[in-house]
Formats: C-alpha cells, sequence, structure tokens
C-alpha cells in the first residue's frame, strides 16, 4: 500500500482524526503483549498545550500552517499510566517511526538514541505510573526515562515494533475541538482522580472511540470502572446492540479501526430518506457535515522490516470482534489491512469516486418533496460536490507543484 503525500492531504485536509488499530507488541526472546493489539488517535489540527505540566492538546490559531508532512499530534493511553490516562506526542514521524529512515537498521543504539530522544523532549514529564512498576527502576535511572522504556513501542515508535491499521476521517475544526476537549477532560479527570485502566471495561479503544463521538462521528460508548459487574453490564449492552442496531459498551481496537473506515465511506448518501433514518447522519448533517465524504482513507504504518529489524517480532493482529451472520467484520478487516480499493488508498482516487458518488446522488434526489430534510440534505450534497470539485482543482496545483 503505498503512501500517499502528507504535505498534500494536510493541505487539503487541516482537519482530522486517524484512528489505528496496532498488532501485538513482541520484543525478540520475551513473551508477546496482550492479546488485543493497542488503539490510538493522531489529530491533525491539534497541538500540545505548552506549560500545563501534564499532557493537553489546543486548537492552533485558526490560520496557524497545518500542511507540513510532519504536522499533528499522536495520542496514545497507557495501562501504566496513573495520573494521566493518555500521552500526547507531536508528529507523526516520531509518533509512528520514531525517527527511524525505512532503510535503517534498527538495533540497540539506535533504540537508545529513541529513548534518550524522547526523554530530553519531555513528553512524559508529569506522567506517574503503578508503583509496583516503578518500584523496579533501577538506582540512579531518572524516572521520566524509565517511563519512556516503557512507552517505546506502544505510546510512540510504534513502527519499531508493531505494524498500525488507520482510518482517517476529515472533519470541521468545530469537530476536532470537541474531541480536543473530551481528550483533555480525560485526562484532567485521571490528574484529579487517578486512572483505572481494564481490559474489557476502560481501554484504549474506549478512548479513541469516544474521542471521535466528541467529534460527532457516532455515539459514545461507557468506560466503567473495573470489576466483574462493569463486564456483566458490557455484554448486557451487546444484546443491546444487536437488537437496535447501534454499538454495544464493550471497545477494541480493530473494530473502531473498521467503523471510522465506514462512517467515512458506507453511509448512505444516496438516498436522503436512508440518510434520514441514520441519527450518525443527521448528527453531522445538523453540524453542518457528513462524514461519508473526501479525505476518509486507510493507511498501513508496517512494523520496521524484519529484515532491519534486531529487536522486534511481528506480532498477532489486534482482536476484532465479529458476529458471523449477524454482524461479521472480519471479511472486510482483512480486505482493508491486505487488499484494499484505490478509493480509501490513493487520494485522487478517493477525491474523484465522490465527486462521482455526489453527481449521481443528486442526479436521483428529488427537487421539491417538501420535505425539510430532504431539502437540507440536496443542499448539503450540492456543497460537498462543489468541495470536492475544488479540491480536485487543488490537489492538481499541488501535485504540479511538487513535479517542477
Amino acid at each position: 500500500m503505498a503512501e500517499i503525500d502528507m504535505g498534500i492531504y494536510n493541505s487539503l485536509f487541516p482537519y482530522y482524526i486517524e484512528a489505528c488499530a496496532v498488532t501485538q507488541y513482541h520484543k525478540r526472546g520475551t513473551k508477546p503483549g496482550g492479546w488485543g493489539g493497542h488503539a490510538t488517535i493522531f489529530l491533525n489540527g491539534a497541538e500540545i498545550e505548552p506549560g500545563a505540566g501534564y499532557p493537553r492538546l489546543r486548537l492552533p490559531s485558526a490560520g496557524a500552517d497545518r500542511s507540513s508532512f510532519d504536522s499533528g499530534v499522536g495520542v496514545s493511553v497507557n495501562q501504566i499510566f496513573t495520573n494521566v490516562t493518555w500521552v500526547a506526542i507531536p508528529g507523526r514521524w516520531e509518533f509512528f517511526r520514531g525517527g527511524l529512515a525505512a532503510e535503517q537498521i534498527l538495533d540497540d543504539s539506535l533504540y537508545e538514541a529513541a529513548v534518550q530522544r524522547a526523554t530530553a523532549a519531555g513528553w512524559f514529564d508529569g506522567i506517574a505510573i503503578r508503583d509496583k512498576l516503578t518500584r523496579q527502576k533501577p538506582h540512579g535511572m531518572p524516572l521520566q526515562e524509565f517511563v519512556v522504556r516503557h512507552s517505546i513501542g506502544t505510546d510512540f515508535a510504534m513502527n519499531f515494533a508493531r505494524t498500525a491499521y488507520c482510518a482517517r476521517q476529515p472533519m470541521t475544526r468545530e469537530a476536532l475541538g470537541r474531541a480536543i476537549a473530551y481528550l483533555n477532560a480525560v485526562n484532567d479527570g485521571a490528574r484529579n482522580r487517578g486512572y483505572s485502566w481494564d481490559a474489557y471495561t476502560n481501554n484504549c479503544s474506549h478512548v479513541v472511540h469516544n474521542a471521535v463521538a466528541a467529534a460527532g462521528v457516532w455515539d459514545p460508548k461507557e468506560a466503567r470502572s473495573p470489576g466483574p459487574m462493569s463486564v456483566v453490564r458490557d455484554v448486557v449492552s451487546v444484546a443491546t446492540a444487536l437488537a437496535l442496531g447501534r454499538m454495544s459498551d464493550f471497545s477494541f481496537p480493530a473494530n473502531t479501526f473498521v467503523r471510522l473506515y465506514e462512517a467515512g465511506n458506507e453511509r448512505p448518501i444516496e438516498n436522503a430518506f436512508a440518510a434520514s433514518r441514520n441519527h450518525d447522519v443527521a448528527r453531522t448533517m445538523n453540524d453542518g457535515w457528513l462524514s461519508t465524504g473526501p479525505g476518509a482513507l486507510i493507511a498501513t504504518y508496517p512494523m520496521h522490516d524484519g529484515g532491519r529489524n534486531q529487536l522486534f517480532a511481528a506480532g498477532r493482529d489486534p482482536f476484532l470482534f465479529s458476529v458471523p451472520m449477524l454482524w461479521d467484520k472480519e471479511e472486510k478487516f482483512r480486505k482493508l489491512t491486505r487488499t484494499p480499493p484505490s478509493t480509501v488508498t490513493d487520494l485522487y482516487a478517493n477525491l474523484t469516486h465522490f465527486r462521482d458518488r455526489y453527481v449521481e446522488a443528486l442526479a436521483t434526489q428529488s427537487t421539491s418533496s417538501g420535505d425539510s430534510f430532504e431539502e437540507r440534505f440536496r443542499g448539503r450534497l450540492a456543497e460537498e460536490l462543489q468541495r470536492t470539485e475544488s479540491l480536485i482543482a487543488e490537489y492538481r496545483l499541488l501535485v504540479g507543484a511538487r513535479s517542477r
């Protein structure tokens, strides 16, 4: 899967969320990590709030340039944290690649360089971890370096140890601002009351899912405190979800990845009646945008090549919750991560695909039904078509400028 030019993409879509399902951690010579994998989120149009004393985000000024290939912030939850829920890493280069070029050999020296760079940058300053783990810190090692050593390959430099499967959702500045506000509230709460991670009822995927929910893309999930009764409530939520066609409160990284792909590509935009019956479409319509639209791409950021990776072995794919016949997502996950169509991996193909969808949808929409939603929906499609045509024209200009 070829990588697109992120400078061009960020110029066209300055505000977006990228939700990632990440493979299992497996350092050579050690037992593999958890079976569920890991979930992270990358936000373009966000930056780290300086001077907060712990990880917080903010929207840059409206006129700030967000077109750099390395703009944005990665956010990762770690179960070892006790006074925050997540840490923020500036730039996709450090967040995904750990500053490592594809042709370099990942050995102890480059690993140590990444550890020292992260420690010096102060990304983990102010973060406390579980007492039991803290007691294992070698004498003389600064606490923040110790935290970094237990975070590398999970919270930053993910591709040292893992492959990340990511779905990208463009949105408005206001929608991204709501996601940022949610993430800040989560860390503020952990700062005041502590953070208690649970594999089933309050994990990394809950935070990613609910950040996307705060933006208005879908309904939130309830993150519950650890304990058997919380698990029972989550199990009950599965039955409710299947009966009502909604989401359960269980949250798994691979499912979040598939769902965000669906939100960006498969919601009904060809039929106003179907759109009116989809409360997620209606919600974003009321906010002045549609989640299914141009720029909703997927990307795979592969683990550093095994032939050049002396430290990590490939782990298994993240766990996917799937119910055959009723709610089967396994085949879709496999297709998206192995043989995705060009319309979700190639930006120009994606833009022209949505232009054609809008043209076809407008050609079949009634113009005088008297139904207010249908009239508003047709107006939204017309605006989206005009915007997409402008994006195509701008894309051609940017590609032309790159080739000169």
